[in-house]
């Protein structure tokens, strides 16, 4: 017994250990990006880096996000309704749909004789880095596979949109480089594969740290009432746009403050309070003890997402929210800003978790 007891005390003892070696490493004292050192705050530095950047595109970035706060804000919505900026030859109209910005659309397929691309034209007033956003209504028949081509100054651009899913806000197609002008620059192939391509609206905005314009919908902030979970997810996306540009800063040191002062998980614990949710401010404690934990593969407006950006036998360092097509929600010390950005870009996904009962 007298040695079973002595095993017991030496088991204890080394969990006792790990579990100090792993508090002091996360509360180590933490290096930026731009290699400044970090005072000792007891929790791990979020970042939001993207992966493999180097020093040199790490100051083009800041540069290009400090060019854009010196510029004056501009956004451009174009609807399938402004017939001097639209052009679809061949396709149908849509009828009327609650999730359609301005309540209707247009459609086309494979199949549809005679339809060529749908063209949008945008002006943009200076050249540089716009934002390209785009709202559809969500259907089970959608395509999968809708080609949105942007003309940027690289040249035309494609991207696959499956518009079976994220419907009824703006969501992000793509930041690009763009010249000065006023000309067709957005085409939707009706070539989308199976099911009806939709054409409905697009929303030009110029820099990639600023918020896409607010609800457009004919129906006004209805589209974002909390009458089922899935109209929610789209509020708390929404919301969680409005927090666009704000500055980055750890908290803690710093307080969290919203629209002044917002880290990685400050962000996320500000918008869920707004929907009556409490969550800690840590992204730590953020992914092991709220929500449920979801698949990749099965991620929906608002999920939270987590990274370990030092390696996978690392601390989680970062939290953001999944805001469809790819994109995630985040407040970064790489861009310095609450931005939207490409997920597979920021290093290290771990896992992700769904608030439940939203109300």
């Amino acid at each position: 017994m007298r040695r079973i007891g002595l095993v017991v005390s030496v088991a204890v003892l080394a969990t006792l250990l790990v579990s100090v070696a792993t508090l002091t490493a996360a509360a180590q004292t933490n290096t930026t990006n731009s290699g400044a050192q970090a005072k000792p705050s007891g929790r791990v530095l979020s970042q939001g880096t993207v992966t493999g950047a180097s020093q040199a595109q790490l100051r083009a970035i800041h540069q290009d996000v400090a060019s854009e706060e010196r510029l004056p804000d501009y956004s451009q919505v174009v609807d399938n309704a402004n017939s001097g900026r639209f052009d679809a030859q061949g396709w149908a109209r849509g009828g009327q749909d609650g999730l359609a910005h301005g309540g209707g659309f247009v459609s086309a397929g494979p199949d549809t004789a005679g339809a060529g691309d749908a063209r949008f034209k945008l002006k943009a007033p200076t050249a540089g880095d716009y934002a390209l956003y785009a709202w559809w209504p969500a259907r089970k028949g959608n395509a999968r596979a809708a080609r949105f081509g942007v003309e940027s100054a690289g040249g035309t651009r494609w991207t696959e949109v499956d518009q079976t899913r994220d419907g009824g806000y703006w969501v992000q197609i793509g930041t690009y480089e763009m010249k000065a002008g006023d000309r067709y620059v957005v085409r939707i192939s009706p070539k989308g594969g199976s099911g009806k391509v939709i054409a409905d609206a697009v929303a030009l905005v110029r820099g990639v740290a600023s918020p896409p314009p607010a609800a457009g919908a004919s129906s006004g902030e209805n589209v974002y009432s909390a009458s089922s979970t899935v109209r929610e997810r789209f509020a708390v996306i929404w919301f969680g746009k409005k927090h666009i540009g704000t500055p980055y800063r750890l908290s803690p040191p710093a307080p969290c403050i919203a629209y002044v002062k917002e880290d990685c998980s400050c962000f996320t614990k500000l918008v869920y309070r707004h929907f009556g949710k409490r969550l800690p401010d840590s992204p730590i404690r953020q992914y092991w003890h709220h929500g449920k934990w979801i698949a990749k593969a099965n991620l929906k407006l608002g999920d939270l997402v987590f990274f370990k950006e030092r390696g996978w036998r690392g601390p989680i360092t970062h939290v953001g929210m999944y805001s469809g097509n790819g994109y995630v929600l985040h407040a970064s010390s790489y861009y310095g800003k609450v931005v939207n950005s490409k997920m597979k870009y920021v290093r290290g996904y771990f896992g992700a978790k769904r608030i439940r009962h939203l109300h």
